[in-house]
């Protein structure tokens, strides 16, 4: 089987140059090097070729592929990932559907990636509802609401202790998450990740299914892109396949750069 080469810290500027181009398609890896490096057990990164024909991201079980090429080594990939565990591989779209072919049991989901800048961030009104900062001690209120949420309920029920040590991780190295509490619980969240010196990805946004249509997402989005400009970030990214969700994101200026896919074991 083809043994990929494992990167280590001193190859980081060279991964900086590789990703480069598509910054924000290749936001996970610069923000996951920015905040774990590449000598941790939280972190690794492979080169697959002599030439990086690409490059295969791990995060905790999670997978990212990352390739500067129209075509890479898929195969080489498929055959290196035998026997690790796996909860998820994603990349751009035109990447991960070379990757397809050798998972054909597993579900193929595409999402819209999105981008806002600080100029045109666009702020709406919102109500007044408390909007709380969340730190590590919030990680078992974070995964019980996401235990509710169809689109992110497996991973949190299958792996309640893994994603509360992944949350309480998170916080601890600088993610910024807000939300709202009612009656003593969290009924909506979102946070930013991946955070580098120009940008952040947000992700996990929810809202509790028994506080929909309330205006809770669009007050805690607001908040939490202010919150970045204000920190200094240039540029947020998210991703979306819910045309509700992208209503609201398009109403605070972001605007659609390329096409994102998973594959969820």
């Amino acid at each position: 089987m083809y043994t990929p080469i494992q990167l280590t810290n001193k190859d980081i500027p060279a991964i900086r140059t590789y990703i480069a181009e598509e910054k924000e398609m290749n936001l996970f890896i610069e923000g996951d090097i920015e905040q774990y490096g590449l000598e941790t057990e939280t972190v690794s990164l492979w080169a697959f070729g002599e030439d990086w024909d690409c490059l295969l991201l791990r995060y905790y079980s999670n997978f990212i592929i990352s390739s500067n090429k129209d075509q890479f080594d898929a195969k080489a990939v498929a055959d290196f990932l035998q026997g690790q565990e796996i909860q998820c591989i994603s990349a751009k779209k035109t990447i991960l559907e070379q990757l397809a072919p050798h998972y054909p049991t597993i579900p193929f989901q595409g999402t819209y990636l999105c981008r806002l800048k600080r100029d045109t961030f666009k702020k709406i009104k919102t109500g007044t509802e408390q909007i709380l900062k969340l730190d590590s001690g919030h990680a078992q209120d974070i995964v019980d609401l996401y235990k509710l949420i169809n689109e992110f309920s497996r991973p949190y029920i299958e792996h309640e202790e893994e994603k509360l040590m992944q949350t309480r991780e998170n916080y601890e190295k600088g993610c910024e998450g807000y939300g709202i509490f009612k009656d003593g619980r969290l009924v909506c969240t979102a946070y930013t990740t991946a955070t580098t010196r120009s940008g952040a990805m947000i992700i996990g946004v929810a809202t509790h299914p028994a506080y929909r249509q309330r205006g809770y997402a669009s007050m805690v989005m607001n908040h939490l892109c202010e919150q970045g400009f204000e920190r200094g970030l240039s540029f947020l990214c998210l991703f979306y396949d819910n045309p509700t969700a992208g209503a609201l994101y398009h109403r605070l200026g972001f605007e659609t750069i390329g096409r994102w896919a998973m594959m969820k074991f």
